[in-house]
């Protein structure tokens, strides 16, 4: 059977065009193969620091925790042993590590961008190890390379439980949510420095300024009311009155404050002392 010469033209054009497209196959298959054989040009770590400065992890934290996966460090190594999701779950199994992600450029460098947890409380109960809680109530370790500046819960909070967000009467649930209220409200987020649990769960919040106490009663209480009341007694009573004029402020009463003033000295007690 004699084939036109315009069908011959147009296999002949098909057929060029696939063996083009098998010596472009060929090419872009040995260029991989030769980048997975390649070696690892270099390994840039960036670790994100928020407002904070926060410093639980540095370059070298990193580069264990990739050595203890996977037995090997990345410099040295050629592409085909760089596993990028695989490396990308292990540095965000560790505690300190909130994200991590990683990717291979296209000059066979290795990078890894990290962020890290970010702390709103340090817990320091009586018969616990300190440790964090981040927004998330996520516990981070105490570490011995870096002291996060947190609000402060200390006394007789309870051991850890991982299930304690769930456990609406764990007094470590009840003051993690006074604690994000606090922290949440510009004005008493700077001013108080530190909650004390007592034997009875009840709270008792530390001030920056002033030598003053302040008794909160239990933290589930009425929370939102009595922070309410200490807001409006920081802005209204204390300009007046001074900063070091009170012993105590209690809030563990209903719709009231009651402030104790410090005993001024006597006319006799400052002229002995004079």
């Amino acid at each position: 059977m004699k084939i036109h010469p315009k069908r011959m033209r147009w296999i002949v054009k098909r057929l060029i065009w696939v063996l083009v497209a098998l010596v472009l196959l060929l090419i872009v298959m040995g260029a991989l193969r030769y980048k997975r054989k390649s070696l690892v040009k270099e390994l840039k770590i960036q670790i994100i620091e928020d407002s904070n400065k926060i410093r639980f992890v540095n370059e070298d934290d990193v580069k264990s925790i990739i050595f203890n996966k996977f037995g090997h460090y990345v410099e040295g190594q050629t592409i085909e042993k760089i596993n990028a999701k695989a490396t990308e779950l292990a540095l965000e199994q560790d505690l300190f590590i909130k994200d991590a992600d990683v990717y291979i450029d296209a000059l066979n460098n290795v990078n890894i961008k990290v962020s890290q947890r970010e702390p709103i409380l340090r817990i320091m109960d009586l018969e616990d190890e300190t440790y964090y809680l981040d927004e998330k109530g996520t516990r981070i370790p105490h570490s011995s390379k870096y002291t996060a500046r947190n609000l402060v819960v200390t006394g007789d909070i309870g051991i850890y439980n991982e299930a304690f967000l769930e456990l609406p009467e764990n007094r470590l649930n009840q003051v993690f949510q006074l604690a994000k209220k606090i922290l949440a409200n510009p004005l008493l987020k700077v001013q108080i420095e530190q909650i004390h649990i007592d034997h009875n769960g009840e709270a008792i919040l530390v001030p920056k300024l002033g030598n003053h106490k302040i008794y909160f009663g239990l933290p589930a209480d009425n929370s939102d009311d009595k922070l309410i009341r200490l807001q409006n007694f920081y802005e209204k009573a204390l300009p007046y009155e001074g900063w070091e004029k009170y012993k105590y402020i209690s809030l563990a009463y209903d719709n009231q404050i009651v402030a104790k003033m410090k005993e001024q000295p006597t006319e006799k007690n400052s002229k002995k002392n004079d």
